[in-house]
């Protein structure tokens, strides 16, 4: 998967809700806690593993279906303030130009923290595992995937993405084993 896959789902999952929460209209100083999910949604993207363990040719689309599920705490007048958890199970196919693929699933787990003033931190650990095969069908071997992706940052324009400028910290790690 691509790094900036399941951090982009995550701040649009976290951002959908913060809005929906934030007309809900929650008695002054009231908190409110719910589940969401799970809804699913299918995704596909580039990807470039060039340089991996896969080897060359290692460009191609992967694409699949995602499903999020989760749970969430709002407080809100006179200070806002969200905090959700939960998963996004991925189950994907990459197809790369040498025609091998990859038939896989990734967990991610996410937790984000939203206050009143703007600020938002994201993470999201990743853990998944795939196998791999040869454009014939014949299996090749085993794939893992691992990542962590954290973001903090502040929204000065009020559009509820992270904007150039807006970003305090962000750290990205994304590991690709074979075997």
């Amino acid at each position: 998967m691509t790094a900036s896959a399941p951090r982009r789902l995550v701040v649009t999952v976290a951002t959908a809700l913060i809005g929906m929460l934030a007309l809900a209209g929650a008695p002054q100083g009231a908190a409110e806690t719910g589940s969401f999910g799970p809804s699913q949604g299918p995704f596909t993207d580039a990807v470039d593993f060039t340089g991996t363990c896969i080897g060359p040719g290692a460009i191609g689309t992967i694409s699949g279906i995602d499903t999020v599920v989760g749970h969430f705490t709002e407080n809100g007048p006179p200070a806002f303030g969200f905090h959700d958890h939960g998963t996004v199970t991925s189950v994907y196919r990459v197809s790369f130009s040498d025609g091998r693929y990859v038939l896989g699933t990734d967990v991610a787990h996410f937790n984000d923290n939203a206050t009143h003033n703007g600020q938002m931190t994201s993470t999201n650990v990743v853990h998944g595992s795939g196998s791999l095969y040869a454009a014939d069908g014949r299996p090749l071997g085993s794939v893992g995937v691992h990542a962590m992706f954290h973001l903090t940052f502040r929204d000065a324009n009020g559009n509820h993405q992270p904007d150039p400028g807006e970003v305090s910290s962000s750290r990205d790690r994304f590991m690709l084993t074979c075997k």
